[in-house]
C-alpha cells in the first residue's frame, strides 16, 4: 500500500529516512551579477533644485551620480505624493491603482481608495519574486489605515524590512510615529542632535551592511524616501550655518540666474524664457526689509534640508564604493512632485492651519517669530515666490498639472552597464516607466500574477532602450495627468492643461495649450491658433480619465475632503473610551474624532502626592494640540491653536486619590472654552480655548507623558517630556455633542 506525500511535497515519503527522497521548495535566486538598486525618491522638490539641474544649493553627491550616469529633462509625475509614489512603486497610473489623491482620503470611488490594490504587483514583490532582497526607509503614504497594522503597510508590500512613516509628513526632530516593519518604534524622545534625514540614511546603511553579512552575493533593492523636501522645514544648525545670507538677493533674480545656468548646462533650449512671475507674488524688491528677512530663512531652511540629503547620499556611495559595489549599483534620484505653493504668498510658520480649516497668521504675527523657522519648534513653510524659483523655468506649483507640478528632476546611472556619463536624455519620459525599466535592467520578468489573481497590466514603458542611448526613439508618447479637478494631457510635444480654483465650481472649458518645440516652459498658450489640437488632447484625457477611474472629480477644498469619511472612520456619537498608561502613542486618527470640534471632557484617574509632577495627558505637538500637566503644586493646562497659545489659569492641586477633568465646550464658529473640575467639581472660571480642535498635528494622545514632539515647547525646554511621577489610574476621554456648525454635525 503506498501512501499519498503531502500536497505540494515533490520528494518521497517512506517509513525510514533510506527509503524516502527529500526536497526543499526553491528559493528564488537573481543571476550572478545583478545590479544592486538605489531609488532616492524626494518629496516636494522642485525642477531646479539640485546642482545639476541649475540651482545654487550645494548637491555635489548627486551631480556626481548624474555624472557617472544622465539626466532626463522631460520626465513627469502626478503631482502630489500618494498618487506619484503608487505610480513608481506599480508602473500603472495612480487612479488606476485607486490613488487619485492622497491615501488617508476615501471618498468611496474606486480611483481614490488609497490602499493599491492586491492585484497590483509593486516593483518590491517583483523585485523579491526574482532574487533580490528589498528594503525601505523614510515616507511611505500609501495605506489608506495607518493606524492599525494591516496588510497594505511596506511590509505586507514586497518590502522584506521597512524602517520610517506612513502618513504625508513628520517633524524632522521629533518625528511622530517611526516603524520598524509593523511595531511603533518605542521611542519617548529622541537623542540630542537626532534629525529624521540622518536618520534614514543611517538605517539604509545598516540594512545593506546586514544584507551582505547574511547573503553576500544576493543583489539588493534599497528605496529611500527622505521627508525632505516636504514642510515643515525644519534644519540643522550646522547646515543653516552654511547657507545664511545666500538667498538675500530674492527670488526674482535667482530664478534668472537659475535659468540662465540651466541653458549654460544644455539642460533646457537655448531661448528658453521664465514663465511669469505669478501675479499675486510681489516683486522682491518691493518688499519691505523685515518681509525679507523673514522669506529669506524659510529658502535657506529649505537649501540646508536638501544640502543634508546630499551629505547623507555621499556616505550611502562612500559605503557602496568601499564595498566594491557601486559600479554595479543603478541609482535613480528623482521626485514626487515640483514644489508647493501651500504656504502661500508669504509662507507660514505655522502651515499646519490649513489642514485644521483655519486662515493662515497675519505676517504681523510671521514677522514675531522669525528667528524659529528652522527649529523644531514650528512648522514652517515657504512662500510661493521660492517655489516659483524651484520650479524654474515653469509655471504653476504641486497639485497642479501645469509643468512646475507634473515637470522634476530625473537622474539614472548604471556605471558597469550604461555608457552614459553626464548625458542628457530628451525623451518623455513619465513616473510609471521606472518599474518597467529598471525590472528589465534587473533581468527580472514583469509579474503576472499578485496575491494570488492575475496581475494588473503595466501601463508604463521601459525606457532601457533610451538609457543606453540618446539616439534611442522615445518609448512613450502621451499621459494624462489629473490632480484635485487640475486636468493636463500630454501627446506628441503638445500638452494641453487646466487649473481649477480648489473650492469653486469647476470650469471644464479653461484649457491652455503649450507647444514644447518652441516652447520649453510652457509660458505661451496657443489654444486661439490651434483649436483642432486642443480639441484632440481634450478628448483623449476623456478617454484616458474613463479607462483609469479618474472620474469623478472633486474640487472640495482638503478640510472638507477629510472630513467626509468612510462608515468605519466616521467620528464616533457621544460616548467615552478609556486610556492606559505604559503603551505608546494613541495614533491621531484614533483619537482626534473624539475631540474634533465638539465638546468633550477628559478625566485623570490618579493617586496623587504633594510632591509628584508631570504630564498627565498631552494631544498633539507644536504644530497644535494640548498639554495637561501639574508642576510645582499647580494643575496647568497649555492650549496650542496651531499658532494661537493660551495658558488656562492654574490651580492648586490637591493630594490624594483625585479625577482630574478638564471639560470644554465646542460653541460653533471654531470658539471654545475650558475649566478644570476635579472630582466632579467645577474649580475655576472658563477660559476662551480656540481655535477648536481637528487635524493638522501629527502626534496622537500620550497619557502621563509628552512622547516625543512637545505641545509645549516652554515646557519641553524646562522638563523634558515630563512623565507623571505619581501613579496615573486611566484616563477617561467622554466624547459629546460636536459644535452646532461642524461639518461632523451635518453628518
Amino acid at each position: 500500500m503506498t501512501h499519498p506525500s503531502p500536497a505540494g511535497f515533490e520528494g518521497h515519503i517512506g517509513r525510514t529516512r533510506e527509503e524516502s527522497t527529500p526536497w526543499w521548495p526553491p528559493v528564488p535566486r537573481a543571476p550572478a551579477g545583478s545590479p544592486n538598486i538605489v531609488v532616492i525618491y524626494m518629496d516636494d522638490m522642485g525642477y531646479s533644485d539640485i546642482g545639476c539641474y541649475g540651482s545654487e544649493i550645494e548637491t555635489p553627491n548627486i551631480d556626481a551620480i548624474a555624472a557617472r550616469g544622465l539626466r532626463f529633462n522631460h520626465y513627469t509625475t502626478h503631482p502630489i505624493c500618494s498618487p506619484a509614489r503608487a505610480a513608481l512603486l506599480t508602473g500603472c497610473n495612480a487612479h488606476t491603482v485607486a490613488t487619485g489623491w492622497l491615501s488617508n482620503n476615501n471618498p468611496g470611488f474606486p480611483g481614490y481608495s488609497g490602499d493599491i490594490p492586491f492585484d497590483a504587483a509593486t516593483l518590491p514583490e517583483a523585485l523579491r519574486a526574482g532574487g533580490y532582497a528589498t528594503v525601505g526607509v523614510g515616507k511611505w503614504h500609501n495605506s489608506s489605515n495607518s493606524a492599525v497594522p494591516n496588510e497594505t503597510w511596506p511590509t505586507g508590500r514586497g518590502f522584506q524590512r521597512w524602517y520610517g512613516f506612513l502618513e504625508g509628513e513628520t517633524s524632522y526632530f521629533y518625528p511622530a510615529r517611526l516603524l520598524h516593519n509593523n511595531m511603533v518604534v518605542p521611542m519617548d524622545a529622541y537623542p540630542p542632535g537626532y534629525y529624521a534625514t540622518d536618520d534614514f540614511f543611517n538605517q539604509a546603511e545598516r540594512f545593506v551592511k546586514e544584507i551582505r553579512h547574511d547573503q553576500p552575493e544576493r543583489p539588493f533593492c534599497l528605496y529611500i524616501a527622505p521627508n525632505a523636501m516636504h514642510g515643515p522645514l525644519q534644519a540643522k544648525e550646522v547646515d543653516l550655518a552654511k547657507v545664511r545670507g545666500r538667498y538675500a538677493d530674492g527670488w526674482d533674480l535667482m530664478r534668472q540666474r537659475r535659468l540662465d545656468r540651466q541653458i549654460s548646462l544644455g539642460l533646457v533650449p537655448a531661448g528658453t524664457q521664465l514663465a511669469p512671475r505669478e501675479a499675486t507674488v510681489p516683486a522682491w524688491d518691493s518688499l519691505p526689509a523685515d518681509e525679507r528677512a523673514l522669506y529669506e530663512r524659510h529658502m535657506e531652511t529649505y537649501a540646508a534640508m536638501l544640502e543634508c540629503v546630499d551629505q547623507n547620499v555621499g556616505r550611502l556611495v562612500d559605503l557602496l564604493r568601499d564595498m566594491g559595489e557601486l559600479d554595479n549599483t543603478i541609482f535613480v534620484v528623482s521626485a514626487d512632485n515640483g514644489g508647493t505653493h501651500a504656504g502661500g504668498v508669504q509662507g507660514a510658520i505655522h502651515f499646519n492651519r490649513r489642514f485644521a480649516g483655519l486662515a493662515a497668521l497675519p505676517v504681523a504675527h510671521e514677522l514675531t517669530k522669525t528667528q524659529w523657522i528652522g527649529s523644531g519648534r514650528v512648522n514652517p513653510l515657504y512662500p510661493m515666490g521660492w517655489a516659483q524659483l524651484s520650479n524654474t523655468p515653469f509655471p504653476a506649483y504641486k497639485t497642479q498639472t501645469g509643468a512646475g507640478g507634473r515637470r522634476v528632476a530625473c537622474i539614472v546611472s548604471w556605471p558597469a552597464k550604461l555608457p552614459a556619463r553626464g548625458e542628457l536624455r530628451t525623451q518623455f519620459a513619465h513616473v510609471t516607466d521606472l518599474m518597467p525599466t529598471l525590472l528589465e535592467l534587473a533581468g527580472v520578468p514583469v509579474p503576472t500574477v499578485s496575491h494570488g489573481k492575475p496581475a494588473v497590466a503595466i501601463q508604463g514603458k521601459s525606457q532601457a532602450a533610451v538609457l543606453r542611448s540618446a539616439q534611442a526613439p522615445a518609448a512613450r508618447h502621451e499621459q494624462y495627468y489629473e490632480c484635485w479637478s487640475n486636468r493636463g494631457y500630454y501627446r506628441d510635444g503638445w500638452v494641453a492643461v487646466s487649473i481649477q480654483k480648489l473650492g469653486q465650481k469647476l470650469d471644464f472649458d479653461n484649457w491652455v495649450l503649450h507647444r514644447h518645440a518652441t516652447d520649453f516652459s510652457e509660458r505661451v498658450d496657443l489654444a486661439a491658433q490651434h483649436p483642432d489640437k486642443l480639441k484632440e488632447l481634450v478628448e483623449a484625457f476623456d478617454q484616458a480619465a474613463w479607462a483609469n477611474q479618474v472620474y469623478p472629480l472633486d474640487n472640495r477644498l482638503p478640510v472638507q475632503k477629510f472630513q467626509q469619511l468612510p462608515p468605519q472612520m466616521q467620528p464616533p456619537a457621544a460616548g467615552s473610551r478609556r486610556f492606559l498608561p505604559g503603551a505608546q502613542t494613541v495614533n491621531r486618527f484614533i483619537f482626534v474624532p473624539l475631540v474634533a470640534d465638539r465638546s468633550f471632557c477628559i478625566t485623570t484617574n490618579i493617586e496623587h502626592q504633594a510632591d509628584n509632577e508631570g504630564v498627565l495627558w498631552a494631544l498633539g505637538d507644536v504644530a497644535g494640540g494640548m498639554v495637561l500637566y501639574i508642576e510645582a503644586g499647580m494643575l496647568q493646562l497649555f492650549y496650542n491653536g496651531f499658532g494661537e497659545y493660551t495658558r488656562h489659569p492654574s490651580i492648586a492641586m490637591p493630594s490624594g486619590v483625585q479625577a482630574v477633568a478638564l471639560e470644554f465646550e465646542a460653541l460653533g464658529r471654531r470658539v471654545g472654552r475650558g475649566r478644570f473640575l476635579i472630582n466632579g467639581q467645577a474649580l475655576g472660571d472658563w477660559s476662551a480655548l480656540s481655535p477648536t480642535l481637528m487635524g493638522g498635528f501629527h502626534e496622537g494622545f500620550d497619557v502621563g507623558i509628552d512622547r516625543r514632539a512637545p505641545v509645549d515647547w516652554e515646557l519641553f525646554e524646562r522638563r523634558g517630556n515630563f512623565a507623571y511621577s505619581g501613579r496615573l489610574l486611566d484616563v477617561i476621554v467622554e466624547s459629546r455633542q460636536f459644535a452646532p456648525d461642524s461639518a461632523y454635525a451635518k453628518g
